[in-house]
């Protein structure tokens, strides 16, 4: 019986019928690792971005500020905060990279 399957849509299938699963585990496990938020530039207003260890700290000086990221991932040991200068400020976060982002991790604001 011949059987004409098409893996090409799920794994490759490499010479000894080995699945490249193994890689694509190892590739998955080191984008998790640098889940912080990455890439922010300020295109209007004034803020200031620092990172430090798991933590990711916006400084928003004016009550208005855009600001574009590569991408914006938070793992469940990580925290951003945007520090604003009052309860009616606002910032419009721009996800600019072709990744989704996954929120696990906390999120604060003023």
């Amino acid at each position: 019986m011949k059987s004409n399957h098409n893996y090409s849509s799920r794994f490759r299938i490499l010479k000894g019928g080995k699945i490249s699963l193994v890689v694509s585990a190892l590739l998955g496990s080191v984008t998790l690792s640098f889940a912080a938020p990455s890439g922010g530039v300020v295109t209007s207003g004034s803020a200031n971005i620092s990172q430090n260890g798991n933590t990711t700290n916006i400084n928003q000086s004016t009550s208005k500020a855009s600001i574009n990221w590569n991408k914006f991932n938070i793992a469940s040991h990580e925290t951003v905060n945007f520090n604003q200068p009052n309860v009616n400020s606002i910032t419009l976060n721009r996800v600019i990279g072709n990744e989704r982002s996954i929120i696990d991790g906390a999120l604060n604001a003023t």
